[in-house]
């Protein structure tokens, strides 16, 4: 990514920069849960049933997408995604498939994919803060950039 003074005075430059923390962090987390839930001590997973297909772990996702800033993680219960900061509530089916609170009857192959869908249902509008919000997704702090001063006058 390239820095410069024009970059950094971009409007939506600091929740990016958030946005992107809160990713690694969640990454981050998850990978030491995986990592922690590994070794001899543990007791083995019992095989899937042959109805529910597994899912790749993906790595996760950060974008601009109809104007709205998106990102996401995760799979299945553990999958977390974001329109412009606020959570969004993931529903997963379990055939790997998912919906949200706010694309209800639309069922996506994935995170990035039903996020999507909800900023089509959204359009312009902001996305309201759900009051059932995952507890396993981290909560983010999204401020708006601070109004530039203007340079005195001489």
């Amino acid at each position: 990514m390239h820095h410069d003074k024009r970059t950094a005075k971009r409007p939506g430059y600091a929740a990016r920069g958030i946005a992107l923390l809160a990713v690694a962090v969640g990454l981050a987390t998850t990978a030491g849960t995986v990592w922690a839930g590994t070794g001899p001590d543990v007791d083995p997973v019992p095989a899937p049933s042959a109805s529910i297909k597994p899912v790749a772990a993906k790595p996760g996702f950060y974008e601009t997408y109809r104007g709205h800033h998106i990102m996401g993680w995760g799979a299945n219960e553990k999958a977390c995604a974001y329109i412009d900061g606020v959570p969004l509530v993931l529903y997963p089916s379990g055939d790997g498939q998912y919906t949200s609170n706010l694309a209800a009857f639309e069922l996506k192959s994935s995170v990035r994919a039903i996020t999507r869908a909800s900023v089509k249902t959204l359009g312009k509008l902001p996305p309201a803060v759900p009051s059932d919000a995952p507890a396993h997704c981290p909560a983010l702090v999204v401020r708006k950039p601070a109004k530039p001063v203007p340079a005195p006058k001489k």
